[in-house]
């Protein structure tokens, strides 16, 4: 998701410590891939963004979005649907270094449990003191 949104250029999913080859260049409008990028800054520093409560004062920027999917579950002492939580993003916005997506399983709202966790990644790996957040009740 980064690379595409920073660059144009399709990337396969790789660890911080693998290999890097080179990505085909994909041929995106450039003015189509701006409105993508402005809408994942908006969504994590934007008045309505998603996650603006969780990523809106980290010192660096982070663009991303939240998600929520439904899966039917059966655990001990429930059949239904179950809210899978998840965020993905990159950072900084303008220059990626890093891709995050983190996935709660039956973890409610992407806002709520993906985002948080996202945002720990975040501080680890620009070396930030832990982040006071405001989370959301309900983000997507």
């Amino acid at each position: 998701m980064s690379r595409r949104s920073a660059t144009g250029r399709r990337r396969a999913a790789s660890c911080i410590a693998s290999p890097r080859r080179r990505a085909p260049i994909v041929k995106l409008d450039p003015l189509y891939l701006d409105v993508v990028r402005q809408g994942l800054l908006q969504a994590t520093h934007g008045p309505s963004g998603t996650s603006t409560a969780v990523f809106g004062t980290f010192p660096v920027p982070i663009a991303g979005k939240t998600g929520t999917a439904e899966k039917s579950a059966s655990i001990p002492g429930f059949t239904g649907k179950l809210d899978q939580s998840w965020w993905c993003g990159y950072a900084p916005a303008d220059a990626p270094t890093i891709t995050i997506c983190a996935l709660i399983e039956n973890g409610g709202h992407g806002g709520t449990a993906a985002a948080p966790a996202a945002l720990k990644v975040f501080e680890a790996y620009f070396k930030m003191h832990p982040t006071q957040v405001g989370v959301p009740t309900k983000s997507d």
